[in-house]
């Protein structure tokens, strides 16, 4: 089975786009102010106005970054695994089936809680369905594969998945 992927919302893109231009736009209003300061106020100016551009490049950097994974699959769905795309990291993230030991969602969120084994610890992770473009049909196809993979649906509750023989420690 060809991997089903499901993309970004467009305002993840927009956002970081709109962000960018304002951050900008903001830098280059203080130097060209700056610029018409008297020369004693303009030296410290410029000092300040010189480390305000470099957290500025790093601020640019990374709206770059997230603008270019915005354009990327946010999550991939294939009969063994399922993949996401953290927008701070370059690359995706593979989360097989079989190592999947409960899913529910999170309070007060569009997230969904995912606790996965990995190396023989329960690991939680948190996968954001506000930003999927698409995210029913991504619910409905996870919840296929999550019971092909052995998960019992908790009874009473929605999105709710765990194995048989696993139980959440107390105070998780």
């Amino acid at each position: 089975m060809e991997p089903l992927s499901f993309p970004f919302r467009p305002w993840v893109r927009s956002t970081s786009r709109r962000a960018l231009l304002w951050g900008i736009a903001v830098v280059v209003v203080i130097g060209a102010a700056a610029l018409f300061l008297q020369s004693g106020e303009r030296d410290d100016w410029a000092r300040a106005f010189g480390v305000l551009l470099a957290y500025s490049l790093l601020f640019w950097a990374s709206l770059i970054k997230i603008w270019w994974t915005g354009g990327r699959p946010a999550v991939m769905l294939d009969e063994k695994s399922f993949s996401y795309q953290p927008l701070h990291t370059f690359k995706p993230r593979r989360v097989p089936f079989e190592g999947v030991l409960a899913v529910n969602p999170r309070p007060g969120t569009e997230a969904l809680r995912f606790v996965v084994e990995k190396k023989g610890v329960a690991r939680e992770l948190f996968l954001n369905l506000a930003v999927v473009k698409g995210q029913h049909r991504f619910l409905e196809l996870l919840e296929e594969r999550l019971d092909e993979a052995g998960l019992e649906r908790i009874p009473g509750r929605e999105h709710a998945w765990r194995r048989p023989d696993w139980t959440e420690p107390l105070g998780q």
